[in-house]
């Protein structure tokens, strides 16, 4: 906290002597001193008030222990008014209002964060506070951004940046600045957590940010450049379409984008290609493009279930413990018939 003062013209006053010269004629200057921070034109608030006269011929300044007691108190209450006064607290109304704004912006966030753990969706972000999740960590790996890359039932799998931050604010800019863009950014490895597990991370302050992105736009960027998916030079049926889909998955400036990608999801599921069977089933699931089909999903699932593909093992089984008269066991009895391998494993806990 610092201190400085304001002087205010206040008129003339013919009623004090200047000791110096005799002049009778004194200017009256009005002093107020206040505190500050940093700016000195911004007072928080008004701490004195006082009254010193300057004579009109040498200039000499009297103060008030030698002035009549009288006079002083007559242009101690002449020489101001409220505005003198009210002006001096507008450091202290702009701090307050900064703080306000600041205030409810956090609460936003932070209400923010609670729909987003509560209802998650796919390429949502979150900034995870990396000691709660494992007991051996170094000092300076507090903080990794981890992506939403599938939910089903309750499951939600994330995939987890290579990078470790030390401050919470990276997750704002490692974001707008393309860094979680890049190809490589995040690992390959899926962390299943059940909604649950996610909800009681967030109490535990284990998730701290989390955001959505608008139309592929997340402050200010784009947050996935690439489908991260490449045709390979063998011609395999539906495999053109499925990365057809994708891409318009993220075409977010064609109004129906997202039943062209449904439309092309589907002609690869029936040309046999498995990770069109599992997108398609997804489709079926979300119930935003068709209405929700849960039968549809399970036949999806385990025609590339049937291929030996572990994810949609994995997705069969969750959404078969939520789904009247669906027989998991003879599921797993028809998949070790066809000589699937019913290898499926999660990989993380939330460590207690």
């Amino acid at each position: 906290m610092e201190y400085s003062e304001s002087i205010i013209n206040s008129g003339v006053t013919y009623d004090h002597q200047c000791p110096c010269c005799g002049e009778q004629k004194h200017h009256v200057k009005g002093v107020i001193n206040y505190a500050y921070l940093m700016l000195e034109s911004l007072p928080l608030f008004p701490t004195a008030r006082s009254v010193k006269l300057e004579c009109s011929n040498c200039l000499h300044i009297t103060v008030s222990s030698d002035m009549n007691h009288e006079l002083y108190r007559r242009l101690l209450t002449s020489s101001f008014n409220v505005f003198h006064f009210v002006i001096k607290f507008i450091g202290a109304f702009l701090l307050i209002l900064s703080l306000f704004y600041w205030w409810q912006s956090h609460e936003s966030e932070q209400a923010g964060v609670e729909r987003i753990v509560e209802y998650p969706a796919v390429n949502d972000f979150m900034l995870l506070d990396h000691r709660q999740l494992v007991s051996d960590y170094r000092p300076s790996e507090k903080y990794r951004i981890a992506r939403v890359v599938d939910i089903t039932g309750d499951k939600v799998s994330l995939v987890m940046g290579n990078f470790f931050y030390a401050f919470t604010s990276s997750f704002r800019d490692a974001i707008a600045t393309n860094q979680t863009a890049a190809f490589n950014y995040f690992g390959k490895k899926h962390y299943v957590f059940t909604l649950a597990e996610l909800k009681q991370l967030r109490l535990n302050n284990g998730i701290l940010k989390a955001a959505r992105p608008v139309g592929n736009f997340l402050f200010g960027s784009f947050v996935i450049n690439d489908t991260g998916y490449r045709v390979g030079s063998a011609y395999i049926p539906g495999e053109r379409e499925y990365a057809s889909g994708l891409a318009y998955e993220q075409a977010y400036y064609l109004e129906d984008n997202m039943f062209r990608a449904f439309e092309k999801m589907e002609t690869s599921a029936k040309m046999g290609f498995s990770l069109g069977q599992i997108r398609l089933a997804e489709y079926y699931l979300a119930g935003d493009v068709v209405r929700t089909d849960f039968n549809q999903a399970l036949n999806w699932l385990e025609k590339a279930s049937l291929q030996s593909n572990e994810q949609a093992v994995r997705k069969y089984a969750t959404v078969c413990k939520q789904t009247k008269n669906c027989y998991l066991a003879g599921f797993y009895d028809n998949l070790i018939a066809s000589g699937v391998n019913l290898t499926v494993n999660y990989d993380y806990k939330i460590r207690k």
